[in-house]
């Protein structure tokens, strides 16, 4: 090709990669007014008529207090006591059991005890400042969590590529809800994406380290922990580092919480109960109904860990050990409680998406591949458009928009909500690509594929 023709097509290149930044940075921007500018407008208004506006509707509050009262004062936060507290700062006042207008939402502490010692440094300043302060470090762990993903998952993406990821996860509902409500649920993302960037990088005890530290939410890791347990287990003596760290961890964490409130486990089931009594359903749980939901969360773990069992010769960067990390972040947002509330779970959901425009272009070779990839992405991809359209339609055409619950205004949490759903037909297609390739033998031949498999451009 001449040298001209080379300058030319660059030419085009580059300014192909300028407007495509400049359309995610548009919608981005349409995300954040969207979430900032419209809904919570309308939610604070909704605040007002429950009489709940006084409260600092913080997620990070409840864990703050009760950290603080069981460390300073050996309270036990998961008493009725406590929890009246909790909803006094939380809502404003304190809930009326009688009054159907409150919110279901009991905000009783409910984490494993072991939580209050990330917390325990802050338990001495002021809940506003430590609130500000928590912000920023989500924003920051969320910004960190993108390339811990990337590296863990062994993606080669360009400067451009890392841009709009950079855009697409920072503006996405999920990262922009869980920072806005201070949720842990980005910090056990960011804790879980360290660990995973630590296995592919041969830090076994690290990455053990750190995924016991992310069970502070069970409910989003056990299914990843049960799955590495069982591939630590198919090559013990090469990964039993990995074990020794998560096992340890959680001992020590566990240990140490019962010497800090003995028969404390006893009062997390209790209060774990409690919150699921209260709160939404899983997503299939929602879709399905309580008893369909339960078998199909059951089948979908079972399914997860034979995917594990299935692939357990193939080392972290490798494309089938990717599919079995997004397998299982992909399952816990189907079984987590509170579905239809805790968008912010869907956060798991990023390596998802950044496995999707990588190694998801190698399964257009297929009818089934190229549809579950258009499906998967498109269905990505109008939650922002959605949501420019929601804007245009409210700030330009002056549509009124009186409360958050009518099809127009949610239209992109509804997309949201079923988006895990429509990435499963995603997920079978590369399975059925991936297990034409598992290999039969050990030693050599595995180090190979697990280096020879790093993401696509």
């Amino acid at each position: 090709m001449p040298p001209s023709t080379i300058r030319v097509h660059s030419v085009k290149m580059l300014g192909f990669h300028r407007v495509l930044l400049a359309a995610a940075l548009l919608l981005g921007l349409a995300m954040g007014y969207y979430y900032y500018g419209l809904l919570l407008p309308l939610r604070r208004n909704a605040y007002h008529v429950t009489n709940a506006s006084a409260g600092n509707w913080s997620d990070l509050y409840p864990r703050w207090l009760g950290a603080r009262e069981v460390l300073l004062h050996r309270r036990n936060p998961y008493s009725p006591e406590m929890t009246r507290e909790i909803q006094r700062g939380f809502y404003g006042h304190v809930l009326d059991p009688s009054n159907p207008k409150e919110p279901a939402d009991q905000e009783g502490f409910a984490y494993p005890l072991y939580v209050v010692f990330l917390l325990a440094p802050s338990i001495m300043i002021p809940f506003p400042a430590v609130r500000a302060f928590f912000s920023v470090v989500l924003v920051l762990l969320a910004l960190a969590s993108i390339f811990w993903w990337g590296r863990g998952m062994r993606l080669r993406l360009s400067v451009t590529s890392s841009l709009l990821a950079v855009i697409a996860v920072m503006s996405s509902y999920p990262v922009l809800d869980g920072i806005h409500l201070q949720q842990f649920t980005l910090l056990v993302a960011a804790l879980m994406a360290a660990a995973i960037a630590a296995l592919a990088g041969n830090r076994l005890l690290l990455a053990g380290v750190l995924l016991a530290c992310a069970t502070i939410k069970p409910q989003l890791v056990f299914v990843l922990a049960l799955g590495l347990v069982l591939w630590c287990l198919a090559d013990w003596r090469g990964r039993k580092s990995f074990l020794a760290g998560f096992g340890l961890t959680l001992l020590l964490l566990i240990g140490s919480a019962e010497l800090l409130l003995p028969g404390w486990l006893g009062l997390w089931r209790q209060a774990s109960k409690s919150y699921l009594a209260y709160v939404r359903p899983s997503l299939l749980g929602s879709v399905l109904g309580p008893v369909a939901g339960v078998t199909a969360g059951g089948a979908a773990v079972l399914v997860t860990i034979a995917f594990f069992w299935r692939f357990r010769r193939h080392g972290p960067g490798s494309q089938h050990f990717n599919f079995l990390l997004v397998t299982a972040l992909f399952t816990s947002t189907l079984v987590a409680p509170n579905a239809g509330s805790a968008k912010y779970n869907l956060a798991l959901l990023i390596p998802a998406c950044l496995w999707l425009f990588t190694f998801g272009v190698e399964l257009k070779t297929t009818a089934l591949g190229r549809f579950s990839w258009w499906l998967a992405a498109n269905a990505l991809l109008w939650q922002w458009l959605l949501a420019l359209i929601v804007v245009i339609g409210v700030v330009v055409f002056r549509h009124p928009l009186q409360r958050e619950a009518t099809l127009f205004a949610a239209a992109p949490e509804i997309l949201l909500f079923f988006f895990p759903l429509l990435l499963a037909l995603f997920l079978l297609s590369a399975f059925i690509h991936l297990n034409r390739f598992v290999p039969h033998a050990e030693g050599a031949e595995l180090a190979k594929d697990s280096n020879q498999q790093g993401g696509a451009a």
